[in-house]
């Protein structure tokens, strides 16, 4: 298993990872890309599927190992977000400059996804999937609502999974997520009345109303987890935030309705609806107005969740990333929400974050300049290699 693992380049991932980078694939437009993880691993002698996700590009599925063996999940996204503005490299061109490779999705995560489908090649290259399986998966849609992971959970992909990786490694080689906070979206919507707007006293002003429900729950306070730390190695707490309000009309009036959308993120094993503790909150404020609070149901709600640190998942996972960089890796608790709630909560095995990433002022997830260090790559998906090959071989 250890030379296997042992045997994999960076420079064959580097070199797949620029190719990956320089197909776009922003969410919902994931076609194309997934047209190439399919021809590459179809070319490496793999027997790829195409699975349809509604709204997005197809994920793409593909097993090594005997069919209903119990079998190791290897989890990583194709779709990026869109372009931020602020580029100076071009976000396509996947550069390297000083030790880092430059591109949308480079850290989000498409050197991950390379490092996972080298990882599956070398296991069927050296024959080690006889007692259990590996399940590689390129799932579309996690930047928008995790459908492609959601998917693969109803269509019954998950059945015989005893544990899950996915490749994307928050923090980078010093951190393994073997946690993540839950997330609730709400929808505050605040009644109030019309009126000219040369005259506002003869109404109530729902935009007026919002914005101190904006300022109250600025002030509202976050739970801290006992001990516990976030991808960024700070403790973790819960946190909210308005993203969007929107209210009135272009005649001159009182506006009369104004809507607030806010998430709020709680920590694991904690209640996540929190709609009576802003409810209460506002309340408290004796607006004019009338507010209701309601939570958001569907694929706008993420389940905390947490693999226990003794779990040999988590135990497998420390020990390898200890073989490749010298030092053990902490244990973080992901912040925002990601297709490991998604796998965690609907299936119930043991899920793990690892992988190429970054932390500090290199972790730019989601921001212009996405860059990644090169020298990690090898390490990290020997790491995750050694990792699925020793579960596999305990299976």
């Amino acid at each position: 298993m250890r030379q296997a693992a042992d045997s994999i380049e960076a420079k064959e991932i580097i070199g797949l990872s620029r190719e990956l980078i320089r197909i776009p694939s922003v969410y919902k437009q994931e076609h194309k890309v997934a047209d190439f993880v399919h021809r590459r691993l179809e070319s490496w002698g793999l027997e790829p599927n195409f699975v349809p996700v509604p709204g997005f590009g197809p994920d793409v599925v593909a097993e090594v190992g005997p069919r209903n063996a119990p079998c190791i999940v290897l989890n990583g996204h194709m779709d990026t977000v869109e372009v931020m503005a602020g580029w100076k490299h071009d976000p396509y061109g996947a550069s390297i400059e000083n030790g880092k490779l430059y591109g949308l999705g480079s850290l989000d995560m498409k050197c991950g996804l390379a490092c996972l489908m080298i990882v599956t090649r070398t296991i069927a290259e050296h024959r080690l999937a006889d007692k259990a399986r590996i399940m590689f998966q390129a799932v579309t849609g996690e930047e928008d609502s995790g459908m492609g992971t959601r998917v693969l959970v109803e269509s019954g992909k998950f059945k015989h999974a005893r544990a899950a990786i996915l490749g994307e490694g928050f923090g980078g080689q010093g951190a393994i997520t073997n946690g993540r906070r839950g997330a609730a979206y709400y929808d505050i919507v605040v009644h109030g009345k019309s009126a000219h707007g040369a005259s506002p006293h003869k109404g109530v002003n729902a935009i007026e109303d919002a914005a101190k429900i904006v300022e109250a729950l600025s002030r509202m306070k976050m739970k801290r987890g006992h001990g516990a730390l976030a991808d960024d190695f700070v403790p973790v707490s819960e946190s909210q935030t308005v993203l969007r309000i929107s209210g009135g009309k272009t005649s001159l009036s009182v506006p009369e309705q104004c809507s607030l959308y806010v998430v709020r993120y709680s920590l694991p094993g904690d209640r996540q609806d929190a709609t009576k503790k802003l409810s209460s909150v506002i309340d408290a404020l004796n607006l004019r107005s009338k507010v209701s609070v309601k939570m958001q149901a569907g694929p706008n709600r993420y389940f905390s969740f947490l693999t226990p640190p003794k779990s040999e998942l988590v135990k497998t996972a420390r020990e390898s990333v200890l073989r490749y960089t010298g030092k053990r890796p902490r244990l973080v608790t992901g912040v925002s929400e990601a297709d490991d709630n998604i796998i965690a909560h609907e299936t119930g095995i043991p899920v793990v974050c690892m992988g190429p990433g970054e932390s500090g002022a290199l972790a730019r997830y989601h921001q212009p300049e996405e860059a990644i260090s090169i020298a990690q790559i090898g390490p990290a998906a020997r790491a995750i290699a050694l990792t699925a090959m020793t579960l596999m071989n305990g299976s």
